[in-house]
């Protein structure tokens, strides 16, 4: 399971059966099974607390817009009818 880094951070455990999260600053207790369904497999991501240049480029590259006026980039009127089409 992934450490916690020294410098500080934060440990995200996604369970793999169920996909709930968990978050953790600390280390986290060894071996503790999802609250949700008990299963002992996540997948472990760890995200700096401290912010640097390759983070925030990362996070710009990634990021979603969540702008409400803007509408999809390449989908058609055409597109939309083929997708309430039986």
């Amino acid at each position: 399971m992934a450490k916690n880094d020294k410098d500080g951070g934060m440990l995200t455990l996604i369970c793999i059966t169920c996909g709930n999260e968990m978050f953790f600053t600390t280390t986290p207790p060894a071996d503790e099974p999802c609250v949700r369904c008990g299963s002992t497999v996540f997948r472990s991501f760890f995200t700096p607390i401290a912010s640097d240049e390759a983070a925030e480029s990362v996070l710009e590259d990634t990021a979603r817009s969540i702008s409400l006026d803007g509408g999809s980039t390449d989908s058609t009127a055409g597109d939309l009818r083929d997708l309430n089409s039986p």
